[in-house]
C-alpha cells in the first residue's frame, strides 16, 4: 500500500503493523493508522543482520516523515548499539577514568554528573540527543537572582558540568557509540566566569561611590557597605527585620536566617530609615516604594562606577568584599565575621587569605623573640 500522501493513508485499514515504504536496501519507513490518527516509524538492517526500528512521531507530510527517518539512521549507521543512553555514556566514562586516571576523579564525576543530568536526560539514546537538551541543561545550571558573584559561580559550576558531559560523550564517539559528535559541540562555554578577581576597594573609592548614588540606590549601597551582606539578602529584608535593642539586622538568604551584628554606625543608619515607618514595609525598597528585583541594581550600580571613575569590574559584591576585608584587618575573629557575613571560615581563608596574613605579620613584630 502507498502512504506517500494524506488521502492515500486515510484509506488504509486500522491495524498495528505499520505500512511500509521501502527507502533503500534495508531501509524502510513506515505508518501505522490507528483510530486516533497515525504515526511514523523507521526500520532498518544494521551490520549484525538484526532488525532495528526508531519510533518517529506525527509528521503531516510524507517528506517530513522521511527526512526524519533519513537523519535517525544516519546517526546509527555503523553504530554498536544505537540504544546506547546517556546514562551508558556517563557510566563508561566514570570506568574510563577509574582506569586511566583515579579512583576520586572517578567518583567526583560520576557525583557531579548525577547530581545535574535529570533522569529523563540520562535515559535518552544519544542517537537522539539533541543540541537544544543540553544547552537546556547548561543554562539551566545558571542562577539569576541578580547577584553577580553567585551568577559567575553558577555559570564557572555549570561549565565544568558541561566539560565532563563533553568528554563522556567525546568517549562513546570514540568508542563508536554514536556516529557524530555535532550535537554537543554546538554547545559553547559560558565565557570570562573561570574566577573573579578579586577587587578590594580602598576607603576613599567606597566614598566617592557613596557620593555618586542618590535615593533608594544609595541607602542599598550603603547598607551593603556597613554589613556586606548580599544583595538579594538586603532586598528581601522588612523594617521588622532591624532590632535596635539588640543592634542586630536578621537576614535571609543563600545560607538560610542568620543574626547580622552592626556596628554603631550601621545602628544610626538603620534606626534613620525605619523610623515611623511600619515593621512590614520593606526595608530597602525603590524611590517608588517598590522592592528592588533581581536585576534591577545593575544599571543604576554600572552609572555609578563609570561616574565614580573606578575598576570596569567593580559591581555590588564588591561591597561585600570591602566589609570583610576591613572587618578582618580591625582584628574581628575569622569565625566572628563569617558568622555575620553568613559565609564559612574556610570560606573566607580563601578568598580573604592574604588580609589574615597581614594581621599575623603585624602580631608577630609585636613579640619579643630572643
Amino acid at each position: 500500500m502507498k502512504i506517500d500522501t494524506s488521502a492515500k493513508r486515510l484509506r488504509l485499514k486500522l491495524r498495528r503493523e505499520p505500512y511500509w515504504h521501502q527507502i533503500s536496501k534495508g531501509k524502510f519507513l513506515g505508518y501505522r493508522r490507528t483510530s486516533s490518527g497515525g504515526s511514523w516509524v523507521a526500520r532498518m538492517r544494521g551490520d549484525d543482520n538484526k532488525q532495528r526500528y526508531h519510533s518517529l512521531g506525527d509528521y503531516p507530510k510524507f517528506e517530513d516523515a522521511l527526512k526524519a527517518a533519513s537523519v535517525w539512521m544516519e546517526s546509527v549507521s555503523g553504530v554498536d548499539n544505537h540504544r546506547y543512553t546517556l546514562r551508558n555514556a556517563v557510566d563508561d566514562y566514570v570506568k574510563h577514568l577509574e582506569i586511566n586516571n583515579s579512583k576520586q576523579s572517578s567518583r567526583d564525576v560520576k557525583l557531579r554528573l548525577n547530581k545535574h543530568i535529570p533522569t529523563s536526560l540520562l535515559n535518552t539514546e544519544l542517537s537522539i540527543l539533541k543540541t537544544a537538551q543540553l544547552k537546556r541543561l547548561h543554562n539551566g545550571m545558571v542562577k539569576t537572582d541578580g547577584d553577580e558573584e553567585e551568577e559567575r559561580k553558577s555559570k564557572d559550576s555549570a561549565n565544568r558540568v558541561l566539560a565532563q558531559l563533553k568528554a563522556a560523550l567525546n568517549l562513546a564517539f570514540r568508542d563508536g557509540h554514536i556516529a557524530s559528535d555535532t550535537e554537543w559541540n554546538r554547545v559553547s562555554a559560558f565565557k570570562n566566569v573561570t574566577s573573579s578577581r578579586k577587587l578590594f576597594l580602598t576607603d576613599k573609592q567606597v566614598n566617592t561611590l557613596l557620593e555618586k548614588t542618590v535615593g533608594g540606590f544609595h541607602r542599598l549601597v550603603k547598607a551593603g557597605v556597613l554589613t556586606g551582606a548580599r544583595y538579594g539578602e538586603l532586598t528581601r529584608a522588612r523594617v521588622k527585620d532591624f532590632d535596635p535593642r539588640d543592634s542586630t539586622i536578621e537576614l535571609t538568604g543563600k545560607t538560610g536566617h542568620r543574626i547580622c551584628y552592626l556596628s554603631d554606625g550601621a545602628m544610626k543608619f538603620f534606626k534613620d530609615i525605619c523610623k515611623d515607618r511600619l515593621p512590614e514595609a520593606i526595608l530597602l525598597a525603590k524611590d517608588d516604594g517598590n522592592p528592588w528585583g533581581k536585576s534591577h541594581h545593575l544599571r543604576s550600580m554600572r552609572e555609578a562606577v563609570e561616574k565614580a571613575k573606578l575598576p570596569g569590574e567593580c559591581v555590588f559584591y564588591s561591597l561585600r568584599h570591602y566589609h570583610v576585608s576591613k572587618a578582618l584587618l580591625s582584628g574581628m575573629p575569622m569565625q566572628v565575621v563569617a558568622e555575620n557575613a553568613g559565609t564559612s571560615v574556610r570560606m573566607i581563608e580563601k578568598h580573604y587569605g592574604k588580609f589574615t596574613k597581614t594581621d599575623r605579620r603585624q602580631m608577630m613584630n609585636e613579640v619579643v623573640l630572643g
